[in-house]
């Protein structure tokens, strides 16, 4: 123990009493302060992981434009190969056995539209499903943002507090110094 302290505490019990609760809190302001750091940190990861996240859902998002987009095409070019088989099959019906064949055909193409259609829909569906995603990985990265924002900001004000704790502290060990 500090020999100037130790005649410090013989003369005034209170002082100490009063240093010790400073010491207290400067403790408690300590603890607050790692409190909050780890915090911010842990917002600060987050906001990380979900911006990685977004740009994942955007290449998804991106990947899925495309297929769409191919699979527009392929319906296009099966509703023009059913409306050519069509116009075939109407020439054709003077045949009966070409006719036949190419009522097969038309069945066929319907089929694989009716596959290609509904693969657009789930395409698209799907397409949705991301949008919905990003939207709320955008809001939560927003939320969280905003949240280690007070933190930073708590944070200060905290530092400011202690620094402030700290200079009244050193400023009574000075008077005390001074007895």
């Amino acid at each position: 123990m500090n020999p100037s302290l130790f005649r410090i505490i013989s003369r005034d019990s209170t002082i100490i009493v009063s240093l010790n609760i400073d010491h207290q809190k400067l403790e408690k302001l300590r603890i607050e302060s790692e409190s909050n750091n780890a915090r911010a940190n842990k917002a600060e990861d987050m906001v990380k992981m979900l911006n990685d996240e977004l740009g994942k859902k955007d290449v998804e998002v991106n990947g899925l434009k495309n297929k769409i987009s191919l699979l527009e095409g392929e319906i296009q070019r099966a509703e023009k190969r059913i409306d050519d088989l069509k116009s075939t099959h109407a020439e054709a019906e003077k045949g009966s056995a070409q006719g036949e064949s190419l009522q097969r055909k038309l069945t066929l193409l319907e089929g694989q539209l009716e596959d290609k259609e509904k693969i657009a829909k789930d395409a698209t569906d799907k397409f949705r499903t991301a949008e919905l995603s990003l939207e709320q990985a955008e809001r939560r990265a927003s939320q969280l943002e905003k949240e280690r924002d007070l933190i930073e900001q708590k944070l200060a004000e905290t530092n400011k507090k202690y620094e402030e704790t700290k200079r009244e502290l050193e400023q009574t060990l000075k008077e005390l110094e001074g007895l």
